[in-house]
């Protein structure tokens, strides 16, 4: 097990539209101008297992009727190999790992928002990630009313469908009071931001802490 002082692995959660991937870029170009290394990576996907079950995971189709339970194992597959093949090869080499989403989102979206039992979950994610949690993980909280119009307006962007965006508003609702659950749990680890403010107000604080917690 790595020593908690090595560890420079931060997650990012959050609702579908909430803006992880452009504050994880915000905070990538930062640490690589410090001259710090760091590997980015997303769930699921980021090793060529991954992005084969990354598209099975998002392709919408009447054809593809993936179960709940299909779902879920699907998931801990591509992270079981993201973290053998590049998460544990990179943090060895004392890199920092910016990952968009890693094991909070199975106890979010399995958990709240298709409710199996966290117990469990954190059971299946315990064996999935070798013991291995994140440091930090910042949650970008969006009201569901903002996020559902964000998830339809990257939909007529992009002309593509989600599986996952194609879920109810209730799927949603419960998926965004899990986070809520976490962060109230694991006050030190996952911070929740709003992220309905401007880009550069949510990375000012995602900043602010990362300096705090890592001594930067």
């Amino acid at each position: 097990m790595m020593r908690e002082e090595l560890l420079r692995f931060i997650a990012f959660e959050g609702s579908e539209g909430a803006g992880k991937s452009t504050q994880i870029r915000r905070l990538e170009t930062r640490l690589l101008s410090l001259g710090e290394p760091v590997l980015t990576i997303r769930e699921p996907g980021s090793t060529p297992l991954g992005e084969c079950l990354r598209r099975l995971l998002k392709e919408s189709s009447p054809e593809l009727a993936i179960a709940p339970e299909s779902e879920l194992f699907l998931f801990l597959a591509s992270r079981a190999q993201v973290v053998r093949q590049a998460v544990q090869p990179a943090l060895a080499k004392n890199s920092w790992i910016l990952s968009d989403r890693f094991s909070d989102s199975t106890l979010a979206y399995q958990g709240g928002g298709r409710g199996f039992s966290p117990a469990l979950l954190r059971s299946l994610n315990d064996i999935a990630c070798a013991g291995l949690s994140p440091k930090l993980t910042f949650v970008l909280d969006l009201s569901l009313p903002e996020a559902l119009a964000r998830i339809a307006q990257r939909k007529r962007e992009s002309g593509q469908g989600d599986r996952i965006e194609e879920e109810t508003a209730e799927f949603f609702e419960r998926v965004r009071s899990a986070y809520g659950d976490l962060a109230r749990l694991e006050p030190e680890r996952v911070r929740l931001i709003d992220a309905s403010r401007s880009v550069d107000e949510v990375a000012a604080d995602i900043w602010e802490i990362v300096s705090c917690v890592f001594g930067l």
